[in-house]
């Protein structure tokens, strides 16, 4: 989980212009990549490239359609050539996206080889662990507090509470100011290239102006931990809810994707965690023990529906289809959370029937060290889950189908995806004669959706390649708009007069 790197799935790529792969006759004025959410384009990011490595100067960069267009234009008009232009924007949801356009200009044959991609740097290994941290100081702090103050308003006088708190407090502005300079590095590109400019557009953002006034609230909560009344309590009630709603933003809750339920999703589920496993702490190292058991039983239970019913709301926005769950990287690990939840869960059951067996309100089960310990992992595996592209932004399934047009003249069609947007469409033919020339044969393929109201989408199919005996064809950038049931129709042609087939996929 430390090595992996951070997905850079979040904001889609919808459309370039050109477009990627593509060929132009002369210099393009401007270049332009359209996203499916508005972004930030991370300073001094963009840049154009030949296939030697030459970069070429940018007169201007820009944000368009309300931030969901790049705009990249060449100082100059660029020579014949292979070119790359690349840029990197930082979503809603604060994960950085790479995007780029590869096109050949005038008199160009091939497209030639580019330098490789930069490596991923540091801070986005630093993604889980700050994280961690920020979830760990949540609990220790809001948690510990929120649920003293509804269960044993009498706790927050101990000694042992108020330096736990104050530890508490201390993680949390730790993992906040950690996870400030990984934004600000990945919004300047690197943590050798942070700016003054990139803290000032990582603070102009909701999650930031909300992160830096949960961090102050948090040090004002630990100078006023020790005393009694009700500014301190008005102190204490602050922070927690500021630093929930920070945690809330800085992930998928901060994403418009999905907005609003998104954003209610993940703040229930951050909520009724931080409560539920805030209470955990305070019975395993404050009380040492379960006074007034019905209580605590009645706001655990409350705390745990809540978190549930929020995890089922972001579940039903991310997990689609229903296969994504146990075919894609953030299903998976979903699934992980889930199973050691519930762990937690019946651990928590289990230390409470003891106490009442007992009847002991100081003394701790076996049971609850366990579920502390569990409930760390609870929240390892959040961290990890939160750097996550959404199972529906990831999950693909290959559709194949054969189309028999007789006289052993036989097409063999895939397609990459049944999401809507970016697929590729593959047309493999094997001619009995095996020696025929590239053009002895055509295919032309057209896409049409009675659900999408789209009559006709042609798809753009390069020249035919030879491969291993059989003519393949590749679709370039095809982009299927809409969700539906979609018709495919093939115009084949092999020499004896053209020949009609088609087929349904459904597309999520």
């Amino acid at each position: 989980m430390w090595a992996a790197g951070a997905a850079s799935a979040h904001a889609v790529l919808v459309s370039t212009a050109p477009e990627s792969g593509t060929h132009v006759d002369t210099s393009p004025a401007e270049l332009r990549l359209q996203l499916d959410e508005p972004v930030t384009l991370v300073e001094g990011s963009a840049q154009l490239i030949d296939s030697g490595g030459k970069r070429f100067a940018l007169s201007d960069t820009r944000l368009d359609d309300g931030q969901r267009r790049v705009v990249l234009i060449p100082a100059e008009a660029v020579p014949d050539g292979a070119y790359l232009a690349t840029a990197r924007v930082v979503s809603a949801d604060t994960h950085v996206v790479s995007l780029s356009i590869e096109f050949t200009v005038g008199a160009v044959t091939a497209q030639g080889r580019f330098a490789e991609h930069s490596s991923t740097g540091i801070e986005q290994y630093l993604n889980y662990p700050t994280r961690g941290i920020t979830y760990l100081g949540l609990i220790m702090s809001a948690g510990l507090h929120a649920v003293a103050r509804w269960v044993w308003p009498w706790v927050v006088r101990r000694r042992r509470f108020r330096v736990l708190y104050r530890v508490g407090i201390g993680i949390l502005v730790v993992g906040f100011l950690s996870r400030f300079l990984v934004l600000i590095a990945q919004q300047s590109g690197g943590l050798s290239e942070i700016s003054a400019a990139s803290a000032c557009a990582v603070l102009d953002t909701p999650h930031g102006m909300v992160t830096a006034i949960a961090a102050l609230t948090s040090i004002l909560a630990f100078a006023v931990a020790t005393r009694a009344g009700p500014p301190a309590v008005a102190v204490g009630v602050a922070q927690a809810a500021a630093a929930i709603l920070a945690v809330t933003l800085d992930g998928h809750g901060g994403s418009v994707q999905g907005w609003p339920w998104s954003f209610a999703g993940t703040l229930l589920h951050v909520y009724g965690i931080t409560v539920w496993l805030g209470g955990v702490v305070v019975v395993a190292f404050v009380l040492r023990g379960a006074p007034d058991q019905a209580r605590w039983h009645a706001v655990a239970v409350g705390h745990v529906v809540a978190a549930v019913a929020g995890g089922i709301v972001l579940a039903v926005l991310r997990v689609q289809p229903l296969g994504a769950l146990v075919h894609t990287a953030y299903g998976l690990v979903l699934v992980a959370k889930v199973v050691v939840a519930l762990g937690v869960v019946m651990l928590g059951y289990l230390s409470l029937r003891w106490f009442r067996r007992t009847g002991a309100i100081v003394g701790r089960p076996r049971t609850l060290v366990l579920e502390t310990a569990m409930a760390v992992v609870v929240l390892a595996v959040t961290s990890v889950l939160t750097t996550l592209a959404p199972a529906k932004d990831t999950y693909t399934t290959d559709i194949a189908t054969t189309l028999d047009f007789g006289a052993a003249q036989v097409l063999h069609i895939g397609i990459d995806s049944i999401r809507h947007g970016p697929q590729r469409l593959t047309v493999d033919y094997a001619p009995a004669n095996t020696a025929a020339a590239p053009d002895s044969a055509t295919v032309s393929v057209d896409l049409s959706s009675e659900s999408a109201n789209v009559a006709r989408l042609p798809v753009s199919l390069g020249r035919p390649v030879v491969e291993r005996g059989s003519l393949v064809w590749r679709s370039d950038q095809l982009i299927v708009p809409a969700p539906g049931n979609w018709k495919v129709t093939v115009r084949f042609d092999g020499g004896a007069g053209p020949k009609l087939a088609s087929f349904y996929y459904g597309v999520l």
